[in-house]
This record gives structure tokens, C-alpha cells and sequence, in this order.
């Protein structure tokens, strides 16, 4: 069997056919009251049959797919018709990758089919669209379809995405920020204490300093994020050196009160090479694959951080010992999904969304037990070239 499909009931079912499609879609076109409420629903809503494809789909999920007419989404199921990039790497499509395991849209099984007659449990979706590279989130819930027919039953989403990016801005506000605030606070107050001697304020001093420094590093990385999703980003190029962006990123995290003792050093072989590229955002790429690789780290952990020739360009990388889960592997780059809590998980997803879509590098990682996780970033020598 192949490693990349998941064998999941409805998934391993033949499709039905056009014209097996085509008949259920006429015959749920001939009651006009059930099409006005369903189309009158603010929401999306499909018309699922047994085998997941789409036989109904109201005006609100066409004219968010840009689709001229139902017939472009006949037989298709949620995940093709939504262009989802887990979808299009299986020939089976929506439902038969290894990632289709932990999705909501996959896992919202129809409750007929269980023959439970009440709504199924809510589910959550992220969806990345290959070729745009948009990212949404969905809430997904299935309810019996009403027009008596235990194969088809009706399938809800809504789009939850601006609220989850809220609510995770938010918690990064609340927790990364405020705690810098309280920091600095605590700072100002000692350096105001008249007993201390002159050595103790300058080191005081120096660490009001680098709070604050690290206070408007998280207020610019959230701001670049907004712009990058808003496509309202614009890219500096300047030329840059490798090693002297890898020297910034260590000092960044070996001059901060991390609350640990992990440290950040540069691999012996890192090669020093000069390329064109914004350094501002590979700088924030840097800077949040070091964050995460410490964050998964126990309190005194070695983190390497290198770079490397590659075909092209560089290969940028940060290494720590830990080693992902392989359902937490599954979703690493998707939008909301955190290892760290609810209202997080923005890390990952910005890394991938500056590197690949305004910086048009490759993003990438592995994890095992015997090597630990590595994720890497591979840069475009020149940014120019590549976006052209």
C-alpha cells in the first residue's frame, strides 16, 4: 500500500459516477424550497453522498470558489474543489493522504452513516491552497439531509479564519509581549533604588536595553505578518552575508532572558557566502525557526544553527535534539495549529508564508529519534532572479 494514503472507510470506496452524480444533483434541484433556504445560508453548504462528492453545493461556496455554475464542483469532494494541497499530491484526491488523517473535513463522518439521526460532532478544517498558497480555517459540522435520502447528507462550513488568526494574535500579545512589559517594569523600578553603585545600574542598564530591544522585534514581527497575509508586504533587497545574519540571530537570543538556559551557536561548517535578498525577512524567518527549535528544547539545550551551498542558493538551518510526534509533523505549517496551546501557532505558518511566497525559497524539515529536527530554509541567491 502506499506510505502517503490513509485508509479511511469512505475514502477507499469507488467514486460514483458523472451520471450517478449528476441524477442525485437533478433530483435535490427539484424541491425550490430546500435550494432557497440552502442558498439563503450565509454559510457554505454541500450536499455530500456517501462517498464524500459533492452533489449540491449552495451560491455563497461557488462564488468563493469563483466557480460559474455547480456543474465545475459535481463529484468532486470538499478538499478538490477547495484546491486543498494535501488533495492534489494523491491521484485519489481529498481524504487519502496521510495528512487527510487529521483533518476536520475528513473526520466529519456523515451521521446516517452511523445511523445516528442527530448533527455530527464540530470539527475544525485547515486548508492550504495549492498554487495561491492561502491558507483558511473551517469550521466543519454534517447534519441528515432532509429530503429522506440516508446517503446524502448535508455538510457545513464556516469560514473561521480571521477569527482564528484574532484570537492567536491576541495570546501572542497577551503572553510574548506583556511579559517583556512586566520585565522591563521590574527593570525601570531596581535602576531607580538610590543604593545601587554604579557597575549594578550600567548592568541593569544593559538589560532594560535588550528588552526593549526584544519588546520591538515581537511588535515588528507581528506587524510583517499582518502585511504578508494582507499582500500588502513589499521586499527590500539588498545584498547580504550568511554568516554575519547568522551571527545576528545568536546574539539575539544569547543577549535575551529567554527564562532558560539554552544557548544558540553557530555550526563550524557554515559557510560564508554573499547573496541578494531582504535581509529584514530572512532575519524573521531566522528568528522564529530558532524560537521554535528552543521552545521544543529542554531549559539548557545546545541549538546549532548553519547555512550550507545548495542548488541555487543557500540552505539556511536550525537544529535542536527533540524529536516531533508524527501527528504534530502532520501539521507543522498550518496556520493555527500549535504545539504550545490554544490561540497560537502562528510560528511555523509565518516562516513558511514569508520564505515561499514573498522570498520564493523552500521551506522544509525532518525529524527523527536518531537525528533529531531540522528545518530549513532554502534561499534564492538572488530574489530578483526568482521572482522573475
Amino acid at each position: 500500500m502506499n506510505e502517503n494514503l490513509c485508509p479511511s472507510e469512505t475514502s477507499q470506496q469507488p467514486r460514483c459516477s458523472r451520471v450517478e452524480i449528476e441524477n442525485l444533483s437533478q433530483a435535490i434541484g427539484g424541491n425550490r424550497q430546500l435550494l432557497d433556504v440552502l442558498n439563503a445560508f450565509p454559510g457554505f453548504v454541500l450536499v455530500l453522498n456517501h462517498t464524500r462528492q459533492i452533489v449540491f453545493a449552495n451560491q455563497a461556496f461557488l462564488h468563493f470558489l469563483g466557480a460559474a455554475s455547480l456543474a465545475e464542483v459535481l463529484g468532486k469532494k470538499p478538499g478538490d474543489a477547495l484546491a486543498c494541497e494535501r488533495a492534489v499530491q494523491s491521484v485519489l484526491g481529498c481524504g487519502t493522504t496521510v495528512f487527510c488523517s487529521t483533518c476536520g473535513a475528513a473526520k466529519a463522518t456523515p451521521p446516517l452513516l452511523l445511523h445516528q439521526p442527530e448533527n455530527g460532532d464540530a470539527q475544525e478544517c485547515r486548508i492550504r491552497q495549492a498554487g495561491s498558497g492561502k491558507s483558511f480555517d473551517f469550521r466543519v459540522q454534517t447534519a441528515p439531509f432532509p429530503g429522506g435520502n440516508d446517503n446524502l447528507y448535508l455538510f457545513f462550513l464556516t469560514d473561521i479564519s480571521h477569527e482564528k488568526r484574532r484570537r492567536a494574535l491576541e495570546r501572542i500579545f497577551f503572553h510574548d509581549v506583556a511579559n517583556i512589559a512586566t520585565g522591563m517594569v521590574g527593570m525601570s523600578r531596581t535602576l531607580c533604588q538610590k543604593e545601587l553603585d554604579e557597575e549594578k545600574k550600567r548592568q541593569f542598564q544593559d538589560v532594560l536595553h535588550r528588552y526593549a530591544h526584544r519588546l520591538a522585534d515581537e511588535v515588528e514581527a507581528q506587524s510583517a505578518l499582518a502585511a504578508a497575509e494582507n499582500n500588502d508586504l513589499h521586499l527590500q533587497g539588498e545584498p547580504c552575508a550568511s554568516l554575519a545574519l547568522l551571527e545576528e540571530v545568536v546574539a539575539f537570543y544569547n543577549n535575551i532572558d529567554n527564562g532558560r538556559t539554552s544557548r544558540v551557536e553557530i555550526s563550524a561548517d557554515a559557510v560564508a557566502s554573499e547573496f541578494f535578498t531582504d535581509p529584514r525577512l530572512l532575519h524573521r524567518i531566522l528568528i522564529n525557526m530558532t524560537k521554535n527549535a528552543i521552545e521544543a528544547s529542554p531549559p539548557e539545550a545546545m541549538i546549532r544553527i548553519g547555512c550550507e551551498q545548495a542548488e541555487n542558493g543557500l540552505d539556511f538551518w536550525v537544529h535542536n535534539h527533540g524529536c516531533m510526534p508524527e501527528k504534530i509533523q502532520l501539521q507543522i505549517f498550518q496556520r493555527s495549529f500549535s504545539t504550545k496551546g490554544a490561540g497560537r501557532g502562528l510560528g511555523t505558518y509565518s516562516i513558511k508564508l514569508l520564505g515561499e511566497r514573498y522570498l520564493k525559497g523552500k521551506v522544509s524539515f525532518t525529524s527523527s529519534p536518531e537525528n533529531g529536527t531540522t528545518f530549513r530554509f532554502r534561499c534564492p541567491r538572488n530574489i530578483k532572479a526568482a521572482s522573475s
